[in-house]
C-alpha cells in the first residue's frame, strides 16, 4: 500500500485531485509572460514535500518504484526569449527539471542558442537503482546504486554551411552490491561477498560538416574511456550456509581494474546531381582494453580440507575495427539507373592476455593464453 501527498507552493487546486507530481498547472501568464530588457520571461516553479507509506514486501517497492519521504524541487520550467531575435548573448533559453533534491528519479535539461552563432544542449539525469534480488539470488545479490548520466552537445554556426561540433558525455555507477562466489571447485558451495560498484564511462567528441557544390562531409573524431574498479571482498570468517557443508572462508579478496579507451573517426561524404548519386560512409575505432585479476582465497572446502588458491588473469589487447560502405548510382535514362554498392569490414583482436590458477594446497598450477583473431570482409553488389 502506498500513499503519496504533494504540497504545492505556487499553485493549489482545492477543487481536483492533486497528481503526485509535478502539476500540470501553469503559474502567471503562460502566453505572455513578463518583459525583462530585451528579453520575455515564462517561468514555473513547484516545490513540495512527499510523504510515502509502504505495507508488504519493502524490496518491492524500493525495487519499482524507490520514492521516499522529503522536500524536493517536483517540477520547473524556465523560458528565455530575445524579443527581436538578436539579444546580446543568447536568443533563446530553456531549462526545465524534475524532481531535484529527493526524488530516486532527477532530471534536468538545458538549451541555449543564438541564432547563427551557437547552439548547446545539455541533458542531466540521475537514477537511485535498487534490486534485491530475492527470486533468483536467495538474498545473495543486491544492488543499491546511483547512475548519472550527461550529455553535452556545442554547435558552432548551426545554419551555416561551415559547421563545428563539441560533445561531451559522463555515466557512472556507485554504490554497495552484494554478489557471490562458488568455492572450492565446479561443485563448490556458493558464499556471498561484498562488492562496491566503480564504474565510470568518458567520451569527448570533436567534428565538423562543411557543404560545397552539392557535396556533403561530415567529419567527427572520437574519443572513449571506460574503467571499471569494483572490488569483492569479505570481512571475517562466511560460511556457505548449505546443511552438511563444512566450506568457509577466513580470507578473500579479489580486484579486477579493467580499463579501456577507443579512439574513432566517422566520416561521410554524400552528393545528389542530375546524373548521379553518391552515399560513403567510413568508421574506424581502435579499442584497447588492459586488465588484471587477482584472487586470493583462504579457508575450507566441503569435506574439510584446507584450501589456499591464487588466481591470476592479466592481459592487454588492441582490436582495431574498420567499416566503410560507398554506393554509387547512376542515372543513365529515364527507365535505366545502375547501382553499384561497396562494402568492407575489418577486425582484428591481438595482445598477450593469460590466465593462470595456483592451487597452493597441491602445488599445482594451470595456465592458459590467447593471442590472435582477425576477420576480414568484401562485398561487392551491382544492379
Amino acid at each position: 500500500m502506498r500513499r503519496f501527498s504533494t504540497l504545492a507552493l505556487l499553485t493549489l487546486r482545492l477543487a481536483a485531485q492533486q497528481p503526485v507530481a509535478p502539476t500540470p498547472e501553469t503559474v502567471g501568464n503562460p502566453v505572455r509572460g513578463e518583459d525583462h530588457g530585451g528579453y520575455n520571461v515564462v517561468q514555473s516553479w513547484e516545490l513540495g514535500y512527499r510523504f510515502s507509506e509502504v505495507g508488504g514486501n519493502k524490496g518491492e517497492y524500493r525495487s519499482d518504484v524507490n520514492y521516499g519521504n522529503g522536500i524536493r524541487l517536483l517540477g520547473s520550467s524556465l523560458t528565455v526569449n530575445s524579443k527581436n531575435g538578436h539579444g546580446h548573448y543568447f536568443d533563446e533559453l530553456i531549462l526545465t527539471t524534475q524532481g531535484l533534491g529527493n526524488d530516486p528519479y532527477e532530471s534536468a535539461i538545458l538549451r541555449v542558442q543564438k541564432n547563427k552563432i551557437y547552439h548547446y544542449d545539455m541533458m542531466w539525469r540521475q537514477n537511485d537503482y535498487f534490486n534485491p534480488g530475492l527470486v533468483v539470488a536467495n538474498g545473495y545479490h543486491l544492488f543499491n546504486t546511483t547512475y548519472r548520466w550527461q550529455n553535452h552537445d556545442l554547435t558552432i554556426f548551426p545554419q551555416g554551411k561551415y559547421r563545428v561540433y563539441l560533445g561531451y558525455n559522463r555515466t557512472t555507477q556507485g554504490g554497495p552490491a552484494l554478489s557471490s562466489q562458488q568455492f572450492f571447485d565446479s561443485r563448490g558451495d556458493v558464499v556471498p561477498v561484498f562488492s562496491p560498484i566503480k564504474q565510470e564511462f568518458n567520451a569527448y567528441k570533436l567534428g565538423g560538416e562543411v557543404e560545397f557544390h552539392n557535396w556533403h562531409l561530415n567529419v567527427l573524431r572520437r574519443w572513449e574511456f571506460y574503467k571499471q574498479d569494483t572490488p569483492f571482498f569479505i570481512n571475517g570468517t562466511t560460511s556457505a550456509g548449505t546443511p552438511g557443508s563444512l566450506t568457509t572462508l577466513t580470507n578473500f579478496n579479489k580486484v579486477q581494474p579493467y580499463h579501456g579507451s577507443t579512439p574513432g573517426w566517422l566520416v561521410n561524404l554524400q552528393t545528389q546531381r542530375r546524373w548521379f548519386a553518391f552515399n560513403g560512409r567510413f568508421t574506424y575505432a581502435n579499442g584497447n582494453r588492459n586488465f588484471i585479476q587477482n584472487e586470493l582465497a583462504l579457508g575450507m572446502d566441503r569435506f574439510g580440507t584446507n584450501q589456499n588458491r591464487q588466481v591470476i588473469v592479466t592481459g592487454d589487447a588492441s582490436r582495431p575495427v574498420i567499416t566503410g560502405d560507398a554506393a554509387l548510382s547512376i542515372f543513365a535514362t529515364s527507365k535505366l539507373t545502375i547501382v553499384n554498392n561497396s562494402s568492407i569490414s575489418n577486425i582484428r583482436i591481438s595482445g598477450n592476455n593469460m590466465f593462470e590458477q595456483i592451487d597452493f594446497a597441491t602445488l599445482s598450477a594451470q595456465t592458459l593464453n590467447f593471442q590472435y583473431l582477425a576477420i576480414r570482409l568484401f562485398t561487392n553488389s551491382t544492379d
